[in-house]
């Protein structure tokens, strides 16, 4: 099986060099790193060179590197399961169009909120100048956002690694799909399996409603002709279904849920033998997006450690805890 090349999502971007650049820790440019040689081995762009590029145009008021925060609104507030709402958000055309990729995600927060209050969201939908997410009500920051009745509110984005192994989602067409996901892992695999459509892939499905309660993307599924699977649990009932299915050769299995269930599903596949490429949402947890705070480093196999908002790897690679 191919191996997925680990890269920056942001590389090469508006957002390249980012703030990390700035401080000599760069994901990716290892010049920018502090050290004396060139080891990137990228055909691209040269990241050093961009940034001495930037620094020459500060008044340069063409583009800005750094996200911007954009002032939206609700247009809908819909409930698909326990304290799990759909929210239809009018906002920026230009915010708009660069969410309209897989992975994308933005930082939300109320106007009349402080900004400690910000937190991470993926975008499910984008049509026009209108996104779709779901936010499920389970810490402090979402569950204050959700009972607040005001219809203003603030989106600081885009942001674009909220799924790893996206690499395996965008190049395969015509492919036999396997898809696992529990409770709000259902909103991030909605637009994964947009694009496994248009790209005429035949995808199977085993979704369970978990702690929302509810599988909210089932009729949706069958709409598009995905083979689906309802099952009550995936513990008791999903994973017995997914050793039979994931014996049919896959070209793709896609974890959309909490690591619990990306690492279950990584046993699953060593047990009986299948190695896959395997793509999984991203749950680490994220206050800034831009790898500064340090909330979403993640130890990898090679004893590095990675800032999960912007780095593209394996899933099989992060040591769990």
């Amino acid at each position: 099986m191919k191996s997925l090349i680990a890269r920056c999502s942001d590389i090469n971007s508006q957002y390249c060099p980012c703030l990390l650049a700035e401080t000599n820790h760069c994901v990716f440019c290892t010049k920018l790193q502090g050290t004396n040689t060139c080891e990137c081995n990228w055909s691209g762009i040269c990241i050093m060179y961009e940034k001495h590029w930037k620094e020459k145009m500060k008044n340069n008021k063409t583009g800005s590197s750094v996200r911007l925060a954009y002032e939206s609104s609700v247009l809908s507030k819909t409930q698909v399961g326990a304290q799990t709402y759909l929210f239809e958000i009018l906002t920026d055309q230009v915010l708009a169009d660069k969410l309209n990729v897989i992975g994308s995600f933005v930082f939300l927060r109320r106007t009349n909120d402080i900004e400690s209050f910000y937190f991470p969201v993926g975008v499910v939908k984008v049509i026009d100048n209108k996104i779709s997410v779901i936010v499920e009500g389970i810490g402090a920051k979402s569950q204050r956002f959700l009972s607040n009745s005001d219809d203003d509110l603030i989106i600081k984005g885009p942001y674009f690694n909220g799924v790893l192994g996206k690499p395996w989602i965008d190049n395969i067409m015509d492919g036999k799909i396997l898809l696992v996901a529990g409770g709000i892992g259902q909103a991030p695999a909605l637009p994964i399996i947009k694009k496994l459509m248009e790209n005429k892939n035949t995808i199977t499905a085993i979704v369970a409603p978990g702690k929302v309660g509810n599988v909210f993307i089932g009729d949706l599924l069958e709409k598009n002709d995905v083979l689906l699977h309802t099952v009550t649990s995936l513990r008791k009932v999903g994973f017995p279904k997914l050793r039979e299915l994931i014996m049919e050769n896959n070209d793709v299995i896609v974890s959309a849920g909490p690591d619990g269930q990306h690492s279950a599903i990584i046993r699953l596949m060593n047990e009986i033998g299948v190695n896959i490429p395997m793509v999984a949402t991203n749950n680490a947890t994220m206050c800034c997006g831009e790898g500064i705070c340090g909330s979403c480093h993640k130890l990898i196999q090679d004893n590095k450690i990675v800032k999960m908002c912007k780095v593209q790897t394996e899933y099989k690679t992060i040591m769990q805890d």
